[in-house]
């Protein structure tokens, strides 16, 4: 079944891999109905598959801009997970305000040359969830994919900096994909959806270099 498929692949990894609240709390019972594999006609339902053959080696990176209206600044590195199976996050930030929290998604659009946040367009949102009923963290295959904040936990701190690790099972680093954001941007909002700041991902590496290494040590 999907299930014995999955969760041994994400036992395995358990003790080498930065996992997501939902991957270590989470009854995997729930995502049962899903089938396992890259795409899911958004005519047929709203869940997300899990994504499997994303690119380990593959980086993309946002980085917030240097904006006057905002104190908060930082990135979002990500990777494909050595099992192929999602993607890993480091979400670094500095200057966050400490009486409040922020939530962060990835957008459909990439930010324009002018810096716009609100030119960025809604959610990253493949199988036309909605933005309501607001995201579940229980259960992170029925939220929009680019809910990150919505699924991993929003960003909290109390002495201005914060970072958090995380897999996310339904993003993809494979392009021409439904769930692909490698040419899509990142937004941090305030609690009433002000856009306070925006970056686009980037292409850090493709892994091409350590692929032709990996070559070269075989003796290929």
């Amino acid at each position: 079944s999907y299930i014995k498929q999955l969760y041994p692949l994400l036992q395995r990894n358990r003790r080498n891999t930065p996992l997501s609240h939902f991957e270590q709390n989470v009854d995997p019972i729930p995502l049962r109905r899903r089938s396992l594999g890259l795409f899911l006609s958004s005519a047929v339902a709203h869940e997300a598959p899990v994504v499997i053959g994303n690119e380990p080696q593959t980086v993309y990176e946002a980085v917030l801009q240097d904006k006057d209206n905002t104190t908060v600044r930082g990135t979002f590195t990500t990777h494909g997970a050595e099992d192929g199976i999602g993607i890993q996050f480091r979400v670094a930030l500095t200057g966050v305000p400490k009486d409040t929290f922020l939530n962060y998604h990835i957008h459909d659009n990439p930010v324009p040359k002018d810096g716009n946040c609100y030119a960025t367009g809604g959610h990253l949102d493949p199988y036309k969830r909605g933005d309501r009923p607001p995201c579940n963290a229980t259960e992170p295959q029925t939220c929009q994919v680019g809910d990150i904040s919505g699924k991993h936990g929003p960003v909290w701190t109390a002495d201005g900096n914060f970072e958090v690790l995380y897999r996310d099972f339904f993003l993809s680093n494979v392009e021409d994909t439904v769930a692909f954001f490698g040419n899509r941007s990142v937004v941090v909002h305030l609690p009433d959806n002000t856009r306070i700041n925006c970056g686009n991902f980037h292409l850090v590496s493709d892994g091409v270099e350590k692929k032709e290494e990996a070559k070269k040590d075989q003796g290929c």
